[in-house]
């Protein structure tokens, strides 16, 4: 099994070939959903990178629309040939544009979608001999991994270390939030087409979600991320040729200790250093269909008898802020239920209540915020009822 990972700076190929590996992913952000690497430098990494022998995959791997079909068809004009040995493409658009503008070997990303057989079979038969390789998704369970593998007449590859992507959409979703002096700041900046931030979820305690922003669009990743190398002797038994590490959002120079990885034993050592939590995603058992129950937490979901509302914030030892959320009044002396959003109950009396102006009131109704005595252990989104 070969390893093959991207290089996004001159400085990660000595890093890469003192590593051993052979096979390194080129691209810029004209081309590349997540590269932020300059046209300019992605020519000057293709150089020296063929100087110090590498095999050159350019990744064309972005979702194009037909207004950037033009601009981009352009730029690809404007790559020496002799830079790289292999075109990768995931958009059916871009492929048919490489078939007939290239005579280089095709790498077919297939990640987010054509999970059956029989759908990547026909893309195999298509591209026909410039197939170089097949790039399978993530979310295949271990058993179509192997099934796929020894059916499929190519080189497949799997990723194996890197960032799930959980969410993409080509609206701009973070650069829309800016106050009025960020945007002008955003918009004068060279770079002005890359953003990365932390998202957390609404309605569960869950938050640290990866968010990139960029001219292609926007991508929220899993706060974990995918680790298959401790399976990496059932990977090399099914037959897997290809397994990929996306370090563009860690360490690089992990790859050095990854290369030499033999079993699965010295592999979980690796977690201990990766320096961010990992699973194993759908490898071990494909159980999708387990999401849709947790897209809205039924802990949260509000129930109308004896609702009052909801917590908005928790001041540790100072106050909790309710804003009441039914027509049910919150009094001096009522005892309370709160619902935290991972289920736990808690239970106290309204000693102290005051209005939003800091005034002590005797009872807050309908849309109104009080502020009550703190609760240990209840936090924002917490639910509250009548006890």
């Amino acid at each position: 099994m070969n390893y093959i990972s991207y290089a996004t700076h001159l400085s990660d190929l000595n890093i890469l070939k003192d590593s051993g590996i052979k096979e390194i992913i080129l691209s810029s952000k004209e081309f590349s959903r997540l590269q932020n690497t300059s046209f300019a430098d992605f020519i000057s990494i293709c150089n020296r990178a063929r100087e110090l022998d590498f095999k050159i995959t350019f990744e064309w791997d972005i979702l194009i629309c037909e207004n950037d079909f033009s601009a981009c068809c352009e730029y690809f004009q404007n790559i020496p040939s002799e830079l790289y040995d292999v075109v990768r493409v995931q958009d059916p658009g871009v492929l048919e544009y490489i078939l007939e503008n290239s005579i280089k070997p095709i790498q077919l990303i297939l990640e987010t979608g054509n999970h059956n057989l029989k759908s990547i079979q026909t893309w195999v038969e298509y591209i026909g001999t410039r197939l170089d390789r097949i790039v399978l998704s993530i979310e295949l369970n271990k058993e179509k991994v192997q099934e796929y593998i020894e059916k499929l007449q190519c080189d497949v590859e799997l990723l194996t270390l890197g960032r799930i992507l959980l969410f993409y959409t080509p609206r701009k979703l973070l650069s829309s939030l800016l106050d009025e002096d960020e945007k002008v700041n955003y918009h004068q900046d060279l770079l002005d087409d890359y953003i990365e931030a932390s998202g957390e979820s609404e309605e569960s305690p869950h938050k640290g979600f990866p968010l990139v922003e960029n001219r292609h669009g926007t991508f929220m990743f899993h706060i974990k991320d995918l680790f298959l190398l401790d399976r990496i002797e059932e990977l090399q038994s099914f037959g897997l040729k290809f397994a990929r590490i996306d370090l563009r959002f860690n360490d690089l120079r992990l790859i050095q200790e990854i290369v030499k990885l033999k079993t699965n034993e010295q592999s979980l050592k690796l977690k201990e250093t990766y320096g961010v939590e990992v699973i194993r995603g759908y490898f071990q058992v494909n159980k999708s269909d387990v999401l849709f129950k947790k897209l809205k937490n039924y802990r949260i979901q509000r129930k109308d008898e004896l609702y009052v509302g909801e917590v908005l914030e928790a001041q540790k030892s100072e106050y909790m802020a309710i804003l009441i959320k039914s027509h049910t009044k919150l009094k001096l002396n009522d005892q309370l239920k709160f619902i935290t959003p991972e289920g736990k109950e808690h239970f106290c009396k309204v000693h102290t209540l005051k209005n939003s102006s800091l005034k002590d009131i005797d009872h807050a109704t309908y849309g109104q915020l009080a502020l009550i005595n703190y609760m240990s252990g209840v936090w924002t989104k917490s639910q509250v009822y009548l006890e």
